[in-house]
């Protein structure tokens, strides 16, 4: 991987928290749970395609190892809610929890495809 795919890797991995952050709240505020489904399709989509949709994408997949937007947009949020004030303590149940869900999901994927 060069220099330039790492910057760009990177580059996509920051996006989407930093979208979902700045505008995902205030539509689910504004407009409720239609609000959070119109988020879920103007940010995922158009950044999924961003990251990997293009034929020069953002981020660039260099091994067997997939690992997608939702990594980084899970360490992106939690990494704001501890600067936000939240303690690491009282979120272990749920990061364990997501963990083990993701884990078992990409299982699942493996057995299936």
């Amino acid at each position: 991987m060069t220099i330039s795919q790492m910057l760009l890797t990177m580059l996509g991995g920051f996006i989407l928290p930093f979208v979902i952050l700045s505008i995902w709240g205030r539509l689910v505020l504004k407009w409720k749970a239609f609000g959070g489904f119109l988020a879920a399709f103007i940010i995922i989509g158009p950044i999924w395609l961003l990251n990997h949709g293009m034929d020069y994408s953002f981020i660039t997949q260099s091994g067997d190892v997939f690992i997608d937007m939702g990594l980084a947009t899970g360490i992106g949020v939690y990494i704001h809610g501890l600067l936000s004030g939240g303690k690491i303590y009282q979120s272990w149940v749920n990061v364990i929890a997501a963990f083990v869900g993701g884990s078992l999901a990409g299982l699942v994927l493996n057995i299936i495809f």
